[in-house]
């Protein structure tokens, strides 16, 4: 057959002009910028060019299948059919590929005898098939082939050559691409790592930040991504995210109507079990049958349409604490090697949060046992009388040196004292202790503010409970309708009278810088009225002044105190006065003592 007869694969009379156009096409792979317009250039443009009434476009899919990414001139039907394909299916894409060179069939006949289980469309034809190789290996990482309906016979020579020109540019801009992908695919990563990280670092609550992380991870590297973590023996699922919505509900149901058996074999269980990673690359059928429990089991994994998955352990001290599962589906994506060293990275910042969210709600529960061992364990019931209290750690594992106490004395009067040592931890809170312990004996002696804080003063130049303290002495005296205060360095006390809030302020200097004149202040207090006693974690905030928050602290207990029934609970209107005006940060312990003559 020549140049100027008619001929098989797509060759006319006027071939020379054909074969320009074709070079042109070659030339314009080259620069294609995207998978969509490298596939649109070698199936539909070329196709055109060259007269192919059909091309199809396929990439190895793992090492045993092949995945159509672009088609053209083929019916719904045969797509669908034809989506992925094992390479053990004789056609002429797979022979392609599994030889590493061009195939050519010259008609119907020759098809037939060569691919018997091919479905027989009973049209006369021909085709083309072009392996794409990898340039160093040269081995076929997919295949692209065109068929020339009503045409037999060999193609062209020339074309052919132009037509391995443009196998040869269609690999390399591929493997191109891919490796933008990759990169690109990276800095994706790594800004999804810094992103998880500081989710991770910015809360202490690491059940609700996986979710958060879970989430992120969808749709840029998962189209499903899951959070299990080990409970009392068993691998509860935390987390669910899945690109599609409507398919989140039947993930959840995979996984928490057959939670994973850690007895058994393979799996996540295995990733449990032994610490190491998991990577499918292909999900088979064959695999989902061989994991399903029940045929139900098996319906939904089908459903989900499983491509690809890997499992990764979470971790922290050489112990598994659970396990982070990201799968492939609609996206077609398939996990490598590579993508395991990604999920492995995220696992370990999600572990290394996991353990120290644990850590410090061990040592939060721990302070907040021993401050509570070094407080008051309730106040007096004395009969007139409504007492209140309230302590709130600050947002720290430190415990500090807040301490309060309130005592009835014999003749019906009580002694009061809220104050806070210097400092903060365990010194600091036996300092408070030994603080409070020390005042309720002196009290005994020395009920009258002034001569309290003197002798306070006494016992701190020879044994010092702690180096300095700032405190406030109030002596209750009801027989005469009034009380005596002595401050030492201490925030002003709020004196509420018919709802209108007033600070005493008379004050006198912290306790440990040796003995100094310490002046009383003596007021009426009568029935109805309310004194507020606290340290300074109630009305301090960074970078605002304390007279801010004096005033915060003033307008707010007005609104809660005027109008108080007598009965009122003095614990609840204390607990919404603190959650008011506290700091939301909490840098500072927070003591509150309220106390209101109600007869």
């Amino acid at each position: 057959m020549t140049a100027t007869e008619p001929g098989a694969g797509g060759v006319t009379p006027g071939v020379a002009p054909r074969l320009a156009a074709l070079a042109r096409i070659v030339a314009q792979l080259g620069a294609a910028a995207t998978m969509d317009d490298l596939t649109e250039i070698v199936t539909e443009r070329a196709s055109d060019v060259i007269g192919a009434s059909r091309a199809v476009f396929a990439l190895r899919d793992g090492p045993d299948r092949l995945r159509l990414v672009g088609t053209h001139g083929m019916s719904a039907r045969l797509v669908r059919q034809w989506a992925i394909f094992d390479l053990a299916h004789r056609t002429p894409m797979t022979d392609a590929v599994r030889l590493g060179r061009t195939i050519v069939v010259e008609s119907r006949q020759q098809m037939l005898e060569r691919y018997p289980d091919l479905e027989d469309e009973a049209v006369e034809r021909s085709s083309v098939t072009l392996a794409l190789l990898e340039p160093a290996s040269h081995e076929a990482i997919g295949a692209v082939g065109f068929r020339f309906d009503g045409r037999v016979g060999p193609p062209d020579p020339e074309v052919l050559s132009v037509l391995g020109v443009l196998g040869d540019m269609c690999a390399q801009t591929m493997l191109r691409l891919q490796a933008e992908e990759r990169s690109a695919s990276r800095a994706a990563q790594l800004e999804f790592l810094a992103d998880a990280s500081q989710a991770l670092a910015g809360s202490l609550d690491y059940r609700e930040t996986l979710r958060q992380v879970a989430s992120l991870a969808v749709p840029t590297h998962a189209d499903w991504c899951s959070v299990q973590l080990v409970d009392d023996g068993v691998l509860r699922t935390l987390a669910v995210a899945h690109v599609d919505p409507q398919k989140v509900a039947l993930a959840k149901e995979l996984e928490t109507r057959w939670p994973p058996d850690l007895d058994r074999p393979g799996g996540v269980s295995e990733v449990v079990r032994s610490g190491t990673s998991l990577l499918v690359e292909t999900v088979t059928d064959e695999m989902l049958v061989a994991s399903a429990r029940d045929d139900e089991h098996l319906r939904i994994a089908r459903e989900l349409g499983l491509r690809s998955a890997m499992s990764v352990p979470l971790m922290a001290r050489d112990r598994v604490l659970g396990v982070m599962t990201f799968v492939a589906a609609e996206s077609g994506r398939r996990y490598t090697p590579e993508d395991i060293v990604f999920a492995e990275d995220l696992a370990r910042r999600a572990g290394l949060a996991i353990d120290n969210a644990d850590l410090y709600s061990q040592t939060r529960r721990t302070a907040a046992v021993l401050q509570a061992t070094l407080l008051p364990q309730e106040l007096p019931d004395v009969p007139g009388w409504g007492f209140g209290a309230v302590y709130r750690q600050a947002g720290r594992t430190d415990i500090g040196g807040d301490y309060y106490d309130v005592a009835a004395l014999e003749d019906q009067r009580l002694v009061a004292v809220v104050g806070d040592v210097m400092g903060r931890g365990v010194d600091a809170a036996l300092g408070g202790s030994r603080m409070r312990s020390a005042v309720r004996v002196l009290a005994t002696q020395h009920p009258e503010p002034d001569a309290l804080a003197r002798a306070v003063d006494r016992l701190m130049a020879v044994e010092a409970p702690t180096p300095m303290a700032s405190a406030v002495y109030v002596l209750f005296d009801p027989g005469s309708d009034s009380l005596s205060m002595t401050i030492a360095g201490h925030p002003p006390p709020l004196l509420i009278r018919s709802g209108e809030g007033r600070y005493v302020e008379d004050g006198s200097p912290l306790h440990g810088i040796g003995t100094v004149a310490r002046p009383v202040v003596n007021l009426p207090f009568g029935i109805g009225d309310v004194l507020l006693l606290y340290t300074d974690g109630l009305v301090e905030r960074r970078g605002e002044g304390i007279d801010t928050g004096l005033e915060r602290l003033r307008g707010v207990a007005e609104k809660h105190f005027r109008d108080m029934p007598a009965d009122a609970d003095l614990d609840e209107v204390l607990d919404a006065l603190v959650e008011a005006v506290t700091d939301p940060d909490r840098h500072d312990d927070v003591a509150l003592v309220g106390f209101r003559r109600v007869a």
